[in-house]
Formats: C-alpha cells, sequence, structure tokens
C-alpha cells in the first residue's frame, strides 16, 4: 500500500495532465464546475480533489479570469515549496504568503500525493492532504472572497510534474473542464496580429523610432564615477501591418496584451554600468497597437545606471555632464535604425518633481542626436560604439559647495591668519596659536578624505598640506628662536655673519630698525638675538608670500 492509500490502478480512472516545459508559467486553464460538483456539503461553495507525482514544488492555480495579470488577486496553493520543505498560499502569482506549512517530503514521484481544496461561503480556504492528517495543511480566511472559475497547473525551475483529475474512483468526476471556450474580441484581433508580424519580423520601410521620457530620480556617486537615473520611457513607431478596422473587432481602438508576438526594438545603453548592459527594454513593460498601425512602447520607473567620470579635477565645484547613450541594436540582415526624440513633447523641467541628491543641484537637461558618429555600430575588437542615428541624453549637475566652502574653507583662513600673527608674538601664545593651526590643517585633511574623490588631490587639499607644512616649520622656528634667546650658543659669531646681522640694506628689507652704534655695541654683545629676530621677519615674509602664492593658484 502506498502512503497515502492511493494505487495506480484507481488513477486510471482519471484524467491526466502533464508539465513537460521548464519554467513556472500557467500555460494551460481548466473551466471549474462549481454547479455539477456532487461533493459539495453545505456552506461551501468550491470542492476540488486531484493527485499529483512529482518530487516537489506543485503549483496550483484558483483564478477569477483566464490568464490573470501579475498582480492580480488570486489564489496561488504551492505545496513542497523549497525543496520539498515547506507548503504555503499565496494570493497573488509569486508573492503575498498568508499561509505556511513547514511539514517535510509531502511530495514524491512514486507515490501520488492527493490534494483536496475547499472553500467555503464563510470566505475560508482549505487545503487537506487526505492520509497525512485530518485537520488541514493550510488556512486561510479571506474577507472578500473570490469567485473561483479558473484552475491551472504549474511547477517550478525544470521539475516536472504530472496531474490527475475528475477521477471517477472517488466522486470527483465532473470538477474541470479544459478551457475551450469560444475566443473573445480581443484574442480574436490578437490572432490576427501575430499573424501579420510575420514571425516579429521589422516593419517594411522603419528607418527611424520616436521616444520620449521623463525623468524620476537623479543620483550621482563621483567615488564610484556612477550616475543613477529612474525614468519613464515610452517609444512609439509605425507598422502597417498592425493595422485594422476598429468596426471588425467589436470598436476596439487598441490592443495591449502580453502574448502580443510582433517586431519590438532592441535598445541598449552604450556607456550603460551594472544592471543597465545589454537590452534595457526587459522586465516590465507595456506594449500596445493601435487601429492606425501605431505601436507603443511604455516602460515605468526604468533603472539606468551609467559610467559618468569627473574630468575637471576641481573638487568642491565640480560642474559634470552625464550622458545617456541610448542606440538601437539592429538584427543581422536588417538596416539601422534611428533613434529620433520626440521634440514635441520636452522633457520634464529641472527640479520639478525630479528628486535629486542633497549633496548636487540638477542644472540642465538635452538631448543631443548623434550626427557625426561611425557609420559602424561595432569597432575592430567587436566593442559597441555610437553610430550616426544615436541619441544622447545629457544631464548637468553641479556640486552644493556652499556647505564646503563654510567646513573647509573658514578654517584655512583662520590657519593662515594664525600662523601669521604667531610672528608677532611671543612664548606661550606664538607656541599656541602655531598648534592650534596644525591641529585645525590636521582635522582638515582627516575630515577631507570622507567627502573628496580619491582619484586625484584637489587643490583645497592641497591649500592644506601647503599650511600644515609653514605650520610644521614656524613650530621648529620657535623652537630655534626661544633656543637663540634664552639659551645662546657660546661660540663666537664669526665677521661674516656680524656683517649680515648690521647690514641695513638687509634690515630694511626685514622690516627692522636700521643699525646705528647703539644697536652696533647691541649686536656685538648679543648677536644671536638679533639673528633670531631677523629669522622671524625673514620667516615671516617668506610664509607670506607661499601662502598668497598658494591662494592665487587654488582660485581663493
Amino acid at each position: 500500500a502506498t502512503r497515502y492509500n492511493v494505487s495506480f490502478a484507481q488513477l486510471d480512472t482519471c484524467n491526466s495532465y502533464e508539465i513537460r516545459e521548464a519554467g513556472y508559467a500557467y500555460r494551460d486553464f481548466f473551466v471549474v464546475h462549481s454547479l455539477d460538483n456532487k461533493q459539495l456539503r453545505e456552506g461551501e461553495r468550491l470542492h476540488l480533489k486531484f493527485y499529483v507525482l512529482t518530487s516537489k514544488d506543485a503549483h496550483i492555480l484558483l483564478s477569477v479570469a483566464k490568464q490573470p495579470r501579475s498582480n492580480d488577486r488570486v489564489y496561488e496553493i504551492v505545496i513542497g515549496a523549497g525543496e520539498n520543505t515547506f507548503s504555503t498560499i499565496r494570493t497573488t502569482m509569486g508573492a503575498r504568503r498568508v499561509s505556511t506549512n513547514q511539514d517535510h517530503n509531502l511530495l514524491s514521484v512514486y507515490e501520488p500525493t492527493p490534494i483536496e481544496i475547499v472553500q467555503t461561503q464563510n470566505g475560508d480556504l482549505l487545503v487537506y492532504i487526505p492520509g497525512f492528517k485530518e485537520e488541514p495543511l493550510l488556512k486561510f480566511t479571506d474577507p472578500d472572497p473570490l469567485t473561483i472559475n479558473y484552475l491551472s497547473f504549474s511547477s517550478f525551475g525544470l521539475n516536472r510534474a504530472r496531474w490527475f483529475y475528475d477521477c471517477s474512483f472517488d466522486g470527483f468526476d465532473k470538477e474541470l473542464t479544459p478551457g475551450t471556450t469560444q475566443p473573445s474580441t480581443e484574442q480574436k484581433l490578437l490572432a490576427y496580429l501575430n499573424s501579420r508580424a510575420e514571425n516579429a519580423s521589422l516593419p517594411a520601410h522603419l528607418g527611424s523610432l520616436l521616444f520620449h521620457f521623463q525623468t524620476r530620480s537623479l543620483a550621482y556617486e563621483p567615488f564610484n564615477a556612477l550616475f543613477h537615473t529612474r525614468m519613464h520611457l515610452l517609444m512609439h513607431w509605425q507598422d502597417e501591418r498592425m493595422s485594422w478596422l476598429p468596426a471588425d473587432y467589436g470598436n476596439l481602438e487598441s490592443l495591449q496584451h502580453r502574448q502580443l508576438e510582433i517586431w519590438m526594438p532592441h535598445m541598449t545603453v552604450l556607456n550603460g554600468a551594472l544592471q543597465s548592459m545589454g537590452n534595457v527594454l526587459r522586465g516590465d513593460y507595456e506594449l500596445r497597437v493601435y487601429a492606425n498601425g501605431n505601436i507603443s512602447l511604455y516602460m515605468s520607473n526604468l533603472p539606468v545606471h551609467t559610467w559618468c567620470v569627473d574630468t575637471a579635477r576641481n573638487w568642491p565645484n565640480e560642474q559634470v555632464t552625464c550622458e545617456i547613450q541610448l542606440a538601437l541594436i539592429s538584427q543581422p540582415g536588417e538596416g539601422s535604425l534611428n533613434l529620433v526624440y520626440d521634440r514635441q513633447r520636452n522633457p520634464i523641467a529641472p527640479n520639478e518633481h525630479v528628486n535629486t541628491p542633497s549633496g548636487w543641484t540638477f542644472l540642465d537637461i538635452s538631448v543631443v542626436q548623434v550626427t557625426n558618429g561611425s557609420q559602424s555600430r561595432y569597432t575592430p575588437r567587436d566593442t559597441l560604439q555610437t553610430m550616426a542615428g544615436d541619441a544622447v541624453i545629457e544631464f548637468t549637475l553641479q556640486r552644493n559647495s556652499r556647505f564646503y566652502m563654510t567646513v573647509f574653507y573658514l578654517p584655512l583662513i583662520a590657519c593662515q591668519v594664525f600662523l601669521i600673527l604667531s610672528f608677532v608674538l611671543r612664548s606661550t601664545r606664538r607656541s599656541a596659536l602655531i598648534l592650534v593651526s596644525l591641529l585645525i590643517s590636521a582635522w582638515a585633511l582627516m575630515y577631507m578624505t570622507r567627502h573628496a574623490s580619491p582619484h586625484y588631490v584637489p587643490q583645497l587639499m592641497s591649500s592644506y598640506k601647503v599650511i600644515m607644512a609653514a605650520t610644521t616649520y614656524c613650530y621648529i622656528l620657535h623652537i630655534c628662536i626661544v633656543w637663540l634667546e634664552l639659551y645662546p650658543p657660546k661660540i663666537k659669531v664669526c665677521g661674516i655673519l656680524l656683517a649680515i646681522i648690521n647690514s641695513n640694506v638687509l634690515r630694511f628689507a626685514l622690516g627692522l630698525r636700521l643699525s646705528d652704534s647703539s644697536d652696533f655695541c647691541d649686536v656685538q654683545e648679543k648677536p644671536w638675538s638679533h639673528l633670531a629676530k631677523m629669522l622671524n621677519n625673514l620667516s615671516c615674509i617668506v610664509v607670506t608670500i607661499i601662502i598668497a602664492i598658494q591662494n592665487v593658484s587654488s582660485g581663493f
């Protein structure tokens, strides 16, 4: 006997449905006959029972409409998910779990597993495994219960499964009917358009596509040279094969259906990075065909990541122009296609409904048509390149430099003033000013490494380097002056040094009083003290000149 007391001889009385194709998809739908179901008990709206042979991931979809969309409300029951380790009920396809059970190994490819589903009038959805336990394996109470009209089976990945339904041995022989209902007007139009698409071939005489966009958010990472954008993108083109008379199809003026098999452009971002490499028209999009043959392709919140390198190297006053290079890639045998911006629809105005990062200001946006590009899409090394007919979206951003002016330039000015003042002070007050300048410059350099680009040395950082070097020199000079004044050397001063100290020309240049007879005698007695004064004044002039040159060269 099998684990669930179901033999293969009993399954010979059932209809079967086998899943051979890989992937997670609900391809075939069955109509649920709730009115003809003889197993309905009092208080029940739906009572189904079937059997499955599979190793894992037995998916059952209960829906109101045939071919529901990804965000429609449904009941999706998965038995043996996660490598046959848990089961769950979800209210949309692939998401929103509302009930979970952690029992393992419920499914097997050698023994059929019975699955019984009950929906009550009170909105309870119960899932049983008869022979496993009497209480429900899964239970979900829906305050707004769905009216189930269709059922579909699926699996996941490369897994295969075989389902058995309408079994006469257990009395559930009139549950389901393959969904062979009369095609609707929309389905007839879909079949007509797919037949006219000629295997999704390029429309004749199509030379260009119009596009329009609206930017929703911008973000720039200067450290990684990455520019992130989110936009609404709309493309439209003309295909005469896709036209029809609305009167022939219930006055339908347009059709949007995910099973449309018509030609679509292959658009790529030539300077794309991360997930924006390759075809960007993937994922969720809306493809709509109009009765006059016009086709539109709309993508909402399309993320685009591109490389954007700051070549000016003038932190923190950068003004960067980041590009999104859009191109249409033609298939072999097809002619080149131009991507033309729809000038009748202006892009969204700067700073209007655009989420820009706080450290940058969005200045301008423009679209440039490439006219002098290469005539070949690929370089001799088989890499993509721009060619005539491509379109480039340019975003101009500027860093909000006022913050950095306040944080870094004011301390720099303070350090320069403190250094110059230190030459007219003596003793501990002088050393205090020098040490304060040293600490401020060291703190600013460390803090600057968190904000400045590490790819080059900004002018502001060079200014702090000069200040730090000058501060170090001034402190060493202060030690030497104190030593010369308080602890002068015992050696005799040579005549050349005395002549230099008594030189009126040098004393005038250094801002000292001209030497007279009394000063001459004082120099003879205390030459080292006068030498310290001359070194102090000379160093003041040199440091002031260095600071002025650095300020001019850095544009400060």
